[in-house]
């Protein structure tokens, strides 16, 4: 009988899962007042880069409130605002100096299991017809959850709503959690977390709290990465801490992914050589992103390609020099890109490329030759 694998040392956690937060005091505080404060602001709104802790800082937060109910004596349910700025309760012997809850809490395995009465998350769920993860958060879902928030807490005194990531709202979904945020019901609190909130409703964004999380430091991130990937080191480090761009995820995930990093360094010999790509190179790697069981590349490929556009197009916008190269002569592409056409120009483009990487994902376009099609954008200066 063949052995079970050993198990993973230093897993991961899902963010319902995981009781360390990395970073954001200032934010974790920010909320913490509110709460002792007895204003509690009915919607927080926790934007930043993706992998940086927003989601589990939203379940630390969700945790919080189903552990510790009310903050006594001011809160009240007619005393909830949008924007907490009553003065904070005299802190006490007892009272919380953070949001942190032991794991062996109660409290901390209802939610790790998400099994907690008084809490409810929206996610992407799956397609019943085609038994696959949808690339959207459909109004179905969200009816269901204000359905969930129009109930009174059975449990604790709250109830918590996390949506993870409102950025998947389509349109109809979104129109519909914003009823709830319009007309909130006592006792209740909404934990948004998003990516690009410049995507949402406005109407959203105003009815929100904001919490902006900021990408973590370098150190921050090497100390962690010790920890999760202590073999790496030297210039696969370096690497992945200028991939990793302030967010913990992304470290991880390509400190543990040499075949990410290898995707990388082809690409960025590619982009070293704009706009004249070597034809065999670009093709023998579309090749490689097309065979098949290449999806999970592909989409690595795809993901690195968005990130370094993005990252072009911010230095380039502010004229940021010099910077920390993630592959030689990085600098000097971004000044011939920057020289060649207009931000706007090169707006356009990364746009486009997107929207074609999302019709792969969602038609099952041909791998190949939607990546081969991208370079071809990137290469075009009109």
């Amino acid at each position: 009988m063949a052995k079970a694998p050993p198990p993973e040392e230093n897993p991961v956690l899902a963010p319902e899962a995981n009781p360390h937060l990395v970073g954001h005091a200032a934010a974790e505080m920010a909320f913490l007042r509110a709460f002792q404060s007895g204003r509690m602001p009915h919607a927080w709104l926790i934007t930043g880069p993706r992998g940086i802790g927003k989601a589990t800082l939203a379940f630390r937060m969700a945790r919080f409130l189903l552990a510790h109910g009310m903050a006594a004596p001011a809160a009240a349910p007619a005393g909830m605002g949008l924007f907490g700025d009553a003065e904070p309760a005299a802190a006490t012997d007892t009272a919380p100096d953070n949001l942190a809850i032991a794991p062996d809490h109660p409290v901390f395995g209802r939610v790790r299991e998400l099994s907690h009465s008084d809490l409810r998350v929206l996610r992407r769920g799956i397609n019943e017809k085609t038994g696959k993860l949808r690339n959207e958060i459909v109004v179905d879902d969200v009816r269901g959850a204000i359905d969930f928030l129009h109930l009174m807490p059975a449990e604790s005194d709250w109830r918590v709503l996390v949506v993870d990531a409102a950025d998947e709202l389509n349109r109809n979904a979104a129109n519909a959690l914003l009823k709830i945020l319009e007309e909130p019901r006592p006792r209740s609190v909404l934990l948004l977390v998003s990516h690009a909130p410049g995507r949402l409703l406005p109407t959203i964004r105003s009815r929100c709290r904001r919490l902006a999380l900021e990408p973590l430091s370098a150190p921050a991130i090497g100390a962690e990465l010790r920890r999760h990937c202590p073999d790496i080191g030297g210039a696969d480090l370096d690497l992945v801490l200028a991939l990793a761009d302030g967010s913990l995820g992304r470290a991880i995930s390509f400190g543990r992914d040499q075949a990410g990093r290898d995707l990388f360094e082809a690409m960025s010999q590619l982009l070293g050589s704009w706009p004249d790509f070597e034809p065999a190179a670009l093709h023998r790697l579309g090749d490689r992103l097309a065979g098949r069981g290449a999806e999970t590349g592909f989409e690595t490929a795809a993901n690195l390609l968005d990130w370094w556009l993005a990252r072009f197009i911010r230095h380039a916008a502010a004229k940021e020099r010099p910077f920390t190269e993630v592959f030689p002569g990085e600098s000097g592409l971004i000044d011939r890109l920057a020289a060649a056409a207009s931000l706007d120009h090169w707006l356009q483009s990364w746009e486009k490329i997107g929207r074609l990487f999302a019709r792969v994902a969602s038609t099952n376009l041909d791998r190949k030759q939607a990546w081969v099609t991208a370079w071809l954008v990137l290469a075009a200066t009109r």
